[in-house]
């Protein structure tokens, strides 16, 4: 199976190797500790922390770092407004194929902060159909090609992720909710459940660690 190092493809996704910041994925890492991270289901996916891009900082630098990777790699016009950190622990839920969520647009940027996991491109939600997988590390960018109306196929790709076989992986992830603002005329091509998730989601608030300690990566 082929790996890509560079440049988006037809399959949809790209992936950097070298390039982020480790000073920034520090400040990533640090930045995360001040959220609770939620289990929003007890069958797939890690623990999600929302984030906040309405002041400087790590994850407003991040986002600004992957529009313009996105740009260079061939998905122009990102503009995430929406950041989060997501946490996968050995023994934990992994998502099986899928594709991310319409309202999510453009793009969608992954930077691997700590550990390690695999993850696969496929080509549809068959779990043997696969077109690429390979184990992510620290510091390693994913562009995955968002929603856009328009003719021909879907262009997003579905994708797998595997929970780390040891310790945890902790990731950031930024997004377009075209339904946030500012609003995006893609919206009008939604179905109203896709725009009320996307709203709910628009409206969330980042939630502060717990004083406990029981919240952090």
């Amino acid at each position: 199976m082929c790996r890509v190092e560079t440049g988006a493809t037809a399959n949809g996704y790209a992936v950097l190797t070298t390039g982020f910041p480790a000073d920034l994925a520090d400040a990533l890492v640090a930045d995360a500790q001040r959220y609770e991270f939620r289990h929003w289901s007890p069958r797939r996916g890690g623990a999600l922390a929302m984030a906040t891009l309405d002041q400087p900082g790590a994850p407003r630098t991040a986002a600004a770092w992957l529009a313009r990777a996105a740009a260079a790699n061939g998905l122009p016009g990102f503009a995430p407004n929406e950041v989060s950190y997501q946490r996968y622990t050995a023994g934990g839920n992994g998502i099986p194929p899928h594709r991310d969520q319409r309202y999510y647009g453009t793009c969608i940027g992954i930077i691997t902060l700590r550990g390690s996991a695999l993850f696969a491109v496929h080509a549809s939600r068959d779990p043997d159909d696969v077109v690429a997988e390979w184990t992510t590390r620290p510091g390693e960018v994913i562009l995955l090609r968002g929603w856009q109306p328009g003719p021909g196929d879907d262009p997003r790709p579905y994708h797998r992720i595997d929970p780390p076989t040891s310790g945890e992986r902790l990731m950031f992830q930024a997004r377009h909710n075209i339904a946030a603002a500012p609003r995006s005329p893609w919206v009008d091509h939604l179905t109203e459940v896709e725009i009320e998730q996307a709203t709910r989601l628009a409206r969330m608030v980042p939630a502060p660690a717990r004083s406990d300690g029981g919240h952090g990566p």
